[in-house]
């Protein structure tokens, strides 16, 4: 059992030697706590590092903590966190003053979009080989980079956004710095420093060897897992295991895992996990060099503003440019300009020039898919690269003296492009619902992009049956310019065509257009006008992500611009939509900010907000993944909380049936640490059933994840009062785990599972999870008792299930298997035949499934990769 430290904690207000007047604690880890203060004579904010109160008698453990002010002070860098001051507070207890960074560390930063785009990879990956140049030319190696140790600094002034690195703890003085008895015991040969994902094979093997090539190695890990989601080694196996991966395992090819990355990064990862320290890159920059150019360089257009249109014009085939625009368009290489006038270039099938969306030169051997996660904006001042030439270097200098921004996009026939453009409503596909109050918001006909009504028609057609006149219309919407948006339906509707077994698509949806930049996760629900999706992006206030929502009719039309859905929030996460009745409740979490909690909120029947968004739980910032559903008299809801720091446990609120609280918070669960391990419950889903409320979650018992399930009766005393705080409960509790409910497990041969799911219907309650080595798993729960009927691994291949509810109890399963999205029905005898609905590539967050307005009726949504971001994507599958 961990113990309970409280006692060292700093209390706001507190003077420390004098100087320091702590404001707040911001955050806590293993070894120390960090405080913010300021400086009572300077007036400077400050983030003050004290030592554990327990570690503090340690002689190793503190000249460590101290070796990592030392490291930080002695190399100055805009790149590295800068450390002010060192001592013992009056209690004896180390601390460490340095500068108070505003932003999120890149760890916190995976864990909200999980991809991070290549630009910011790019350039995260730079300020760290920055910071690297100068620490190593101080002879210091860091030895322990990792997602955690790299903070991304909010900008100043409309500047870009700063990677610093954090945590020289571990650092290593290879030059003659420190050659003192404590650093020979602190860097002996055979000792092994570091996190186990991103250490070197020489840090693996404890070679006192070790110099700053170790850092270049995890270099290439951290670009690895921004990109790809996950680490390169798999640690869930333990730390030997790892070990044993990273000396001999096969290094993984990062285009392989997404297919969308250029050949150029798969050889600058593989240079940059070279095992033999020799054949790697031998300095931060060489690699940080090697790395911007695998993706490539943009460069100044030659062309001002101004002349745009007249491109644009030339690339959708308008011969009526004037002699004006004629001049401007020989600046343009005559191999692009010969294309553009035969209409050839940038189709993707031809020589034509290609570029990223974001004006950088696309690798030739790249595939139509850009490789990023999340895409800034294109706007009228990116650029596309020209050849230079002594003339057009001068004409651009001309230009750049007359103007402050010159560019020019060509357009979606020439460049291979994220099409941004403002969302224009089809009046022929739209048309307004009557009494709507302008709900489709139709545009002038004039102002619509002719792509844009033939995609809706080709929908209507598809849903009518039509599938080849769909096609039609759709490759008509690509000649139009409509880039990747086209072929994504092409090859959505040719998937449908060839897929059998009980359950069709019969309409497909792209909900969000004229928006540029990846999204989170989508959500479904049924609604009068046929269905609301909702997703989280901040295409609106970088780095603010809100919960956004679409109307579409039943062929998947859009009725409606993206809605913000949570204008107060300032990082949403995971918007869940519940229909009830001719409303749509809407659940999410915001991470920070002031409005920081769990929240709930009611949409009307046309997606819009139709209430205040009410705190239910939490009320601090944190990641809290909770769940909803229906009871006979309102709603429940749960969560995961580490409000007492001590592992994230279960809490559950009961809501009324207009969503308000009934009563507090409740603690559902109180497991106990293990020597000194913290256990975890992690991602809850809850069902309701007629007697009883079901809670299924990840228990995290390192090193066993277990799926367990959680049963409490609808009319037990518990449901009102909840679990005591551990404090409150007596010392005789502890170092025992505590439970609301029953509680069993349900993967019983204990292998390890992720992201369970539950779902109650006519014929019982329903599990899904996956497990982390594979397969997807369901399992049959008997309501009244509780007790588990049976088990199953339905898929060896599958991932991710997700359950939905129809409205004759009916329980449906949605997951992806083989680049494909696969439904099946539940029942008492088990799995039913699976059925294909539509394709998805890489690793995508689970999909959602949603009951539709007829019987046997069915909503999807997915996310998904689409040229340079990820975007949302629904299906209406209708099963026999």
């Amino acid at each position: 059992m961990r113990p309970v430290a409280n006692e060292s904690k700093i209390p706001p207000g507190t003077l420390l030697i004098g100087k320091y007047r702590v404001t707040r604690e911001i955050g806590r880890g293993g070894m120390a706590a960090v405080y913010e203060a300021e400086h009572t004579s300077l007036g400077k904010k400050v983030a003050v590092k004290v030592l554990a109160a327990e570690l503090a008698a340690s002689t190793i453990v503190i000249e460590r903590f101290f070796r990592e002010a030392r490291a930080a002070a002695s190399v100055r860098s805009p790149y590295i966190v800068d450390v002010y001051d060192s001592g013992r507070l009056e209690d004896g207890r180390p601390f460490i003053c340095m500068e108070l960074l505003e932003g999120e560390s890149l760890y916190d930063r995976m864990a909200r979009i999980r991809l991070i785009d290549p630009e910011t990879t790019v350039r995260v990956i730079n300020h760290s080989a920055k910071a690297l140049t100068k620490a190593h030319a101080a002879g210091i190696v860091h030895r322990d980079l990792k997602p955690e140790n790299i903070f991304l600094m909010k900008p100043q002034d409309e500047g870009e956004e700063i990677a610093k690195l954090l945590d020289f703890g571990l650092a290593k003085f290879y030059a003659p710095v420190a050659a003192d008895e404590k650093t020979a015991r602190l860097t002996r040969e055979g000792a092994v420093f570091g996190t186990p994902a991103y250490m070197s094979p020489e840090q693996v093997k404890g070679q006192g060897s070790v110099d700053h090539r170790a850092d270049l190695w995890a270099l290439g890990c951290l670009a690895f897992e921004c990109l790809i989601g996950r680490p390169v080694w798999n640690t869930d196996q333990g730390v030997a295991m790892t070990f044993a991966a990273i000396a001999t395992s096969p290094i993984p090819v990062p285009s392989t895992l997404r297919p969308d990355l250029p050949e150029a990064f798969d050889e600058w990862f593989k240079k940059a996990l070279q095992r033999d320290p020799d054949n790697r890159f031998q300095t931060a920059k060489e690699l940080s060099d090697a790395l911007t150019l695998a993706f490539g360089t943009p460069s100044v257009s030659l062309l001002a503003v101004q002349e745009i249109s007249q491109i644009e014009k030339l690339a959708v085939g308008d011969t009526s440019r004037n002699e004006s625009s004629a001049q401007h368009l020989d600046l343009v290489p005559a191999n692009l300009r010969a294309q553009l006038e035969k209409g050839e270039a940038g189709t993707g099938s031809g020589p034509g020039l290609r570029t990223h969306p974001d004006g950088r030169p696309a690798n030739p051997s790249a595939t139509d898919l850009p490789p990023t996660a999340r895409n800034s904006q294109l706007t009228g001042s990116q650029v596309t690269a020209l050849p230079p030439s002594p003339l057009r270097w001068a004409i651009s200098s001309i230009a750049l003296a007359a103007s402050s921004v010159l560019a020019f996009v060509v357009w979606s026939n020439v460049l291979r492009p994220q099409v941004v453009t403002p969302l224009v409503l089809s009046t022929a596909t739209t048309a307004p619902t009557p009494g709507s109050s302008g709900a489709t918001e139709p545009l002038p006909a004039a102002d619509e992009p002719k792509w844009l009504t033939s995609i809706g028609d080709g929908q209507k057609l598809f849903t009518n049956g039509d599938a080849p006149g769909a096609l039609k219309k759709f490759k008509e919407a690509q000649d139009l310019g409509s880039g990747p948006i086209a072929k994504v339906f092409s090859d959505q509707v040719k998937i449908a065509q060839s897929a059998t077994g009980p359950c069709k698509m019969v309409a497909f949806s792209h909900p969000r257009i004229g928006v540029s930049g990846g999204i989170g996760r989508p959500s479904v629900a049924s609604n009068a006008k046929g269905a609301i999706v909702t997703w989280t992006d901040d295409h609106e206030q970088a780095g603010h992500d809100h919960a956004f929502s679409v109307v579409v009719d039943e062929a998947g039309r859009p009725l409606s611009r993206p809605r913000d859905l949570t204008p107060e929030a300032s990082e949403v996460l995971r918007p869940v939509l519940l229909s009830v009745a001719e409303r749509t409740a809407l659940l999410y979490w915001d991470k920070s900010g002031r409005e920081a909690g769990v929240r709930v909120r009611w949409l009307d029947g046309e997606g819009r907000i139709a209430g205040g968004s009410i705190l239910v739980g939490g009320a601090r910032p944190g990641n809290y993944w909770p769940t909803i559903d229906k009871s006979p008299d309102g709603f429940f809801v749960a969560w995961q909380d580490d409000r007492d720091r001590e592992g994230d446990d279960l809490f559950l609120r009961k809501l009324n049936a207009e969503l308000e609280p009934v009563g507090a918070e409740l603690r559902a669960t109180d497991y106990a640490s293990i020597g000194g391990r913290v256990v975890n419950v992690r991602v809850p889903s809850i069902a309701v059933a007629s007697n009883a409320v079901f809670i299924a979650y990840k228990l995290e018992r390192e090193p066993l994840h277990l799926i367990d399930r959680m049963r409490i009766a609808l009319n037990s005393p518990d449901l009102v009062k909840g679990l005591e705080e551990r404090a409150a409960a007596g010392p005789n509790n502890k170092g025992i785990d505590r439970e609301l409910g029953s509680v069993e497990l349900v993967n019983e041969d204990k292998t390890p599972g992720d992201a369970p799911t539950i779902a109650c219907g006519s014929e019982g309650c329903f599990l899904a999870w996956h497990g982390e080595k594979g397969g997807a798993y369901a399992a049959l729960i008997e309501p009244v008792q509780g007790r588990v009927l049976w088990r199953k691994r339905f898929a060896e291949k599958g991932t991710h299930p997700g359950l939905g509810v129809g409205p004759t109890g009916a329980v449906a399963l949605v997951y992806f298997e083989a680049g494909r999205v696969k439904t099946a029905l539940l029942s008492r005898d088990g799995v039913g035949a699976s059925s294909v609905v539509a394709k998805v590539t890489g690793d995508q967050p689970r999909p959602w499934i949603a009951s539709g307005r007829s019987k046997g009726e069915w909503l999807v949504a997915w996310q998904d990769f689409e040229a340079a971001h990820t975007e949302a994507y629904v299906a209406r599958v209708a099963c026999r």
